[in-house]
């Protein structure tokens, strides 16, 4: 029974769970990743350049139907890009984690450029980083590259504010 338990995990497609305030929620592979428009992308690690290849997070998000929200004179000030308040929790299995704010991730809205990889100079990811990490192609250390990331949730920062 062990051994099918063991062949039956061994055969099962890695995936990362996305999770918390989307529309959506569910895992997504690497499949499906690459439907969303991969990129291969050279970037530097510890003195050292890397090829990797990847999907943007805010692609990654946008999938499960994240929106940015409207903004404009007619939208209640609480509700105007409702998506900008919100974060992005990227965990790996060994407890360690790294924060984004969606806003950051939003091509055009702000400087960070971050992928959910699962290819380093063209070959799939080893068991010590993978099999999918992230990326911070923007940050000057590599501190938000979360190893084996097993997990990725959408937190609604107005849910924890608290209100005077």
């Amino acid at each position: 029974m062990v051994s099918l338990l063991v062949a039956l995990t061994l055969l099962a497609t890695p995936d990362v769970k996305v999770v918390g305030a989307l529309p959506r929620t569910g895992a997504i592979d690497q499949a499906a990743l690459e439907k969303l428009g991969p990129t291969t992308v050279k970037w530097k690690e510890h003195g050292a350049e890397h090829t990797v290849t990847g999907v943007p997070l805010d692609k990654v998000i946008a999938s499960f139907g994240f929106e940015p929200g409207p903004m404009g004179k007619d939208t209640p000030k609480s509700e105007k890009r409702k998506g900008w308040k919100m974060a992005l929790v990227a965990t790996a299995p060994d407890g360690f984690q790294a924060v984004f704010s969606c806003a950051e991730l939003a091509e055009g809205m702000g400087p960070t450029r971050a992928l959910l990889v699962w290819a380093e100079d063209g070959k799939p990811l080893g068991p010590e980083l993978g099999p999918f990490r992230i990326a911070v192609l923007t940050d000057q250390e590599p501190s938000r590259s979360v190893h084996q990331v097993s997990q990725l949730e959408v937190v609604d920062l107005r849910k924890l504010a608290k209100t005077p």
